[in-house]
């Protein structure tokens, strides 16, 4: 699993464990808390990966043609 793959499995995963507990949250405080700790969670996992897909180069397909690679030719 790749780092993006496993930050998107991740940011699923948070937001089913919040659904979780704010059901079981008794009061209006403790829902606060919950959305508090989860939405600083998401936001950090977001930005974690928008900072790693700046250092991502393009896809093939936005490479000028004579610089794609037939990797299959390589071996």
């Amino acid at each position: 699993m790749n780092t993006f793959m496993y930050i998107e499995k991740r940011l699923i995963d948070l937001s089913q464990e919040q659904k979780a507990k704010l059901v079981n949250a008794s009061n209006d405080e403790e829902k606060a808390l919950v959305n508090a700790f989860y939405t600083g969670a998401k936001n950090e996992l977001e930005s974690l990966r928008d900072e790693s897909m700046s250092d991502v180069s393009p896809v093939d397909d936005e490479l000028p043609e004579n610089y794609i690679i037939n990797h299959a030719e390589m071996r």
